[in-house]
């Protein structure tokens, strides 16, 4: 397959394809249709043949479908596969169709039509165990999206309903197949076990309950390893509690869990002891090892599932024997720990046995962390840190209580070693820095305890320096940088002293040096000279920093963070603003990794100071790195780090618990810490100034102009290709701080910078539709700065360059900001509508039904005349439409002149319209003015509108504005406001009417005589010609 199609797909092109191959299929012509459908699989997976061969797409698509990683190719292609099986349905190919439909799941396996169609074919052969599967996987469909299919028919609900209809044919009894009473005697009996246990697993959960079939199943369990009857019938019946209690629904879940347990209720008959007898009888028949192993695996699923301390006692036991499959195991554990489960009872309760048998099983699962014998060592790692957030559910572990467990667990991988002076020292094994890493990612509270307590931090400072193990010291290494996260653990490794050596001055070695410098004199040396600086990847030996050096450079850029007077003694050592680009280039060159050099400049940029440095490296290292997303955060956050500037540190924060407290008790609080003695206040962790405005500034004016704007280009191209989200919201922030910047707008828009924007805005952690969680986020600064930033781009540009899906799409997320107390939020959003109203009258109408008028007149109450400005140049842009908002307005006069008795004066008292006037008055500055008057012009276009005007009583402010104004675009709205009420008379009115009509009218003729000296071009002179 052609690598570059598939991960930059042209999905236009395949798209019109597919449409083609479903015109044919609508048309019923499903041979053609498939045919079609074939060919965009020929060109993705460059398939040999151009006849339909199933054997041959599905051998290509096993050999290459884990490089097809872009969702959206995967979803279309599971779309495509799914049509050509259904074309093979109607074509009577049942076969062929059915191999269509699995290869669309292994792409989507979210595909509804093909997991409907696969059960379908299944119940067909009467499949009823397989066909189970996919219809399950449907139902998990629709509750994943439920408010999509709320309304939808659900046609996998017929299916389930056949399968129950061909049970109950097969039975010569429906109560038989319906009771699950009956079914367990059958089951326990051995009479049609598989088919009486697909039936039981249909029965609801309710029933199962009240029927008490756990309970009874369960005591077969038991009497029949009492017996020493260990076959496949007590395989099968195991099975069947696993399926039971994993599909049991929340409300019977505690129900049922209690009856299982029940049967389990003493120590001597406990499940651990029926766990125990079932290795003691293997041991006895050691011919039937497979038959043991698969009865205990299903023990084994339904513990995490039941819970309680039997279920831990069991883990315990058999992680000691090693008798099952270890990852099982350890997937059980990790589950036990790790799922929620909502019981009736919240109240907690403590237990010395499971305290017992917790510490038990930390000390298996630590034996573990360095067993090479087991490939999956993440799980085991998962598993740790699943025990160390202690969600230990319904037993309650002191904190106190677990940090003991934790030492005593970890003693063993301890190890005391006097020297023949007498001197001290300690060594760690290998797990023993496993399960600290662990701590740290899941618990750094236990974390800080424990090394608090045990002040073996500086034995691991000593290991990095002097241990010749290079697993070990590396170990050390990320120990210590995790510690450097903490400021009590920074300022403890600072204070370490060997042989009279502080910790920086240890890091500053002559060894360094020397390194520092070959790097140094290598790199000027490349910088000076007109080749271009490129890795060397041809066959001479590549020579650079080794792995100790680098990790060197990232201690002294950590470090610096720890303070002012800290960072002043890591630049007299090592001048990390002028070098690490250095070093990082002298990297590329050699082909040398550069996670820690990246990861070293992810925290010197957050100094001020690396903002002045020469930034011309940051895209020779996108280029190097934008194939490995991992190394990419690290370059993102460094660009981000970049653009910030001190005040905007947290701007991009999302933090629920501060929704606690309005902005008033924040400063409060603020107020309250700075009062504080030193002593008494929150200790800071970390101390660095971004720089203020000014050089932020400059640092985002540099980086956007680096290489013709290479790396604005690369934030655009990457952000759809990369799948982490942290990564996606440091673009997103970088973005917006481009974007501060007036000049790069424009071409930050051509880049395709709004549609990212626009989407993350309009995503559904944002969307109205999701809640009072969603409202709480878009209360935040996060969404109002990208919205923000929508705004500057909008306005910066043409309204005819703006597509209609990016102009439509925008629009919801503007009026959000529309509503911010915010007055600079506010102006700038109501400008880019402003912008977008002059696109088209879909547009129009989107933001009128969004209520847009109204938020444009609450900006007219605001003591900001630029609001006011820009609030009635949003009602004029409006007003531009062909009857988006006149329709509106005549039927509010229409119903007042039809309320007006007979024997009155019409009096219309629109509101908006009197406000709108009331700008239309001598006094007003020239920007309001013009655009209250054009809001007017473009009203009255409407005849209906324009012919009660004269019945407004504030409609006088026009001829006084006549009057009063010398600036000609002015006086040509106003003209044109009165041509158009002359020239629309209403009709049928009644003589006083008539008479009021026609003194207004003459006054208007005066009112335009009297100024006739100031037309002068032949657009007012037209105007006046109209009028008089």
């Amino acid at each position: 397959m052609d690598s570059d199609l598939i991960s930059s797909p042209d999905l236009d092109r395949l798209e019109s394809i597919k449409w083609e191959g479903n015109k044919l299929f609508s048309e019923s012509d499903y041979k053609k249709a498939s045919e079609v459908y074939y060919k965009i699989l020929i060109d993705c997976f460059s398939l040999k043949t151009n006849e339909i061969n199933v054997e041959e797409l599905e051998n290509a698509v096993e050999k290459q479908k884990n490089k097809i990683q872009g969702p959206d190719i995967r979803k279309f292609l599971s779309k495509i596969l799914c049509n050509l099986g259904i074309c093979h349905n109607y074509m009577e190919k049942k076969q062929d169709s059915v191999r269509f439909f699995k290869i669309s799941l292994i792409f989507d396996d979210q595909n509804y039509k093909s997991n409907y169609h696969v059960a379908n074919y299944h119940i067909t052969h009467n499949d009823y165990n397989t066909a189970l599967v996919y219809i399950q996987n449907c139902q998990k469909i629709v509750n994943s999206n439920s408010k999509h299919y709320k309304n939808t028919r659900q046609p996998h609900l017929d299916l389930l309903d056949q399968i129950k209809q061909s049970l109950i044919k097969t039975d010569l009894s429906r109560n038989n197949v319906n009771d699950p009473i009956h079914l367990v005697d059958d089951i326990c009996s051995g009479n049609n076990i598989n088919l009486n246990i697909q039936r039981l697993q249909l029965v609801p959960c309710r029933r199962l309950f009240l029927s008490e079939s756990v309970k009874s199943l369960v005591n077969f369990c038991k009497n029949r390893l009492s017996c020493d009857n260990v076959d496949e019938h007590l395989c099968s019946v195991w099975s069947c509690l696993y399926h039971i209690l994993y599909k049991c629904d929340e409300e019977k879940v505690f129900e049922l869990r209690e009856q299982f347990l029940y049967q389990f209720d003493t120590d001597e008959d406990s499940l651990t002891s029926y766990v125990v007898k079932l290795m003691k009888l293997n041991s006895q028949n050691p011919h039937n090892n497979s038959l043991y192993a698969s009865v205990l695996s299903n023990v084994v699923k339904c513990c995490p599932l039941v819970k309680g301390v039997d279920s831990l006692g069991v883990f315990v036991i058999l992680l000691e024997k090693e008798f099952v499959d270890l990852e099982l195991l350890i997937s059980s554990v990790l589950l036990y720990f790790s799922k929620q489960s909502k019981l009736k009872s919240e109240v907690k309760h403590r237990s010395s046995k499971f305290n017992s048998l917790l510490l038990k099983l930390l000390e298996n699962l630590y034996s573990l962390c360095d067993d090479e014998s087991f490939d999956d060592q993440h799980h085991i790692k998962s598993c740790l840190m699943a025990v160390f957030t202690m969600k230990f559910e319904p037993y309650e572990v002191s904190m106190d209580t677990f940090s003991n467990m934790i030492s005593m667990a970890l003693e063993p991988y301890i190890h005391n070693k006097f020297s023949d002076n007498g001197k001290q020292s300690v060594t760690f094994s290998v797990n023993w820095y496993i399960v600290l890493s662990c701590l740290f990612l899941s618990n750094k509270t236990l974390f800080k305890s424990y090394l608090v307590s045990t002040r073996l931090l500086e034995h691991v400072v000593t290991l990095y320096f002097n241990e010749s193990c290079q697993k070990i010291r590396k170990l050390s290494f990320e120990l210590l940088i995790n510690c450097c996260d903490t400021v009590e653990f920074r300022q403890e490794i600072l204070d370490h002293v060997e042989d009279c050596q502080t910790f920086i001055e240890l890091l500053n070695s002559p060894e360094f040096v020397n390194y520092t410098n070959n790097v140094n004199s290598e790199t000027n040396s490349d910088l000076n000279s007109d080749k271009k600086l490129e890795a060397v990847l041809d066959k001479r030996k590549l020579e650079g920093l080794d792995w100790f050096m680098q990790t060197r450079v990232l201690m002294f850029c950590k470090l610096s963070l720890h303070s002012y007077q800290v960072k002043d003694e890591v630049l007299s050592s090592f001048n990390i603003f002028r070098l690490l680009s250095k070093f990082v280039l002298y990297n590329i060159k050699h082909n040398l990794d550069l996670e820690i050099l990246l990861h070293s400049t992810s925290f010197a940029s957050l100094h001020e100071e690396f903002k002045k440095t020469d930034l011309s490296f940051l895209p020779m290292v996108f280029e190097h790195l934008k194939n490995s997303e991992h190394l990419l955060h690290y370059f993102l956050q460094t660009v981000c780090n970049l653009l910030r500037g001190n005040k905007d540190r947290t701007c991009f924060t999302e933090d629920l618990e501060l929704l606690k407290y309005d902005k008033e008790q924040l400063n409060q609080l603020k107020t309250l810490q700075e009062k504080l003695p030193e002593e008494a206040k929150v200790t800071v962790n970390g101390n660095y100034f971004e720089g203020n405005d000014e050089s932020a500034n400059m640092a985002r004016s540099v980086v956007f102009t680096i290489s013709n704007s290479l790396i604005p280009k690369y934030l655009c191209t990457m952000f759809n290709k990369i799948t982490s989200e942290a990564s996606k919201a440091l673009i997103v922030e970088s973005l917006h701080y481009l974007a501060l910047n007036v000049n790069h707008r424009r071409h930050l828009q051509s880049l395709g910078a709004m549609r990212i924007l626009i989407n993350v805005a309009n995503s559904t952690k944002y969307q109205q539709n999701q809640g009072s969680q969603a409202a709480n986020f878009r209360s935040m600064n996060r969404y109002k700065l990208i919205v923000q930033s929508i705004a500057h781009l909008v306005i910066a540009t043409d309204p005819a360059n703006l597509s209609f899906n990016d102009a439509h799409d925008s629009i919801q997320p503007l009026m959000n900001l529309l509503d911010d107390e915010n007055e600079l939020f506010q102006f700038e959003s109501c400008l880019a509508l402003t912008n977008l109203l002059s696109i088209n009258d879909d547009i129009r109408k989107r933001v009128f039904a969004l209520n847009g008028w109204d938020k444009f007149t609450n900006l007219l109450f605001s003591e900001n005349e630029m609001l006011k400005t820009a609030g009635l140049e949003g009602w004029c842009n409006l007003c531009a439409g062909d009857d988006v908002v006149h329709g509106h307005f005549y039927m509010k006069i229409k119903t007042q002149i039809e309320n007006t008795p007979a024997d009155k004066v019409y009096d219309v008292n629109v509101h908006d319209i009197n406000i709108m006037l009331l700008f239309i008055s001598p006094g007003i500055s020239l920007k309001a003015l013009s655009a209250a008057s054009g809001a007017l012009a473009l009203l009255v276009r409407d005849g209906r509108i324009a012919q009660y005007m004269p019945f407004v009583s504030r409609f006088e402010n026009v001829l006084k504005t006549l009057d009063s104004t010398e600036d000609p675009s002015i006086i040509h709205r106003i003209l044109t406001v009165l041509s158009c009420v002359v020239q629309s008379r209403p009709k049928n009115l009644s003589d006083h009417n008539e008479k009021h009509l026609n003194a207004f009218i003459d006054k208007i003729v005066s009112s335009v005589k009297r100024n006739s000296h100031k037309y002068n071009n032949k657009t007012l002179l037209d105007l006046f010609h109209e009028i008089c």
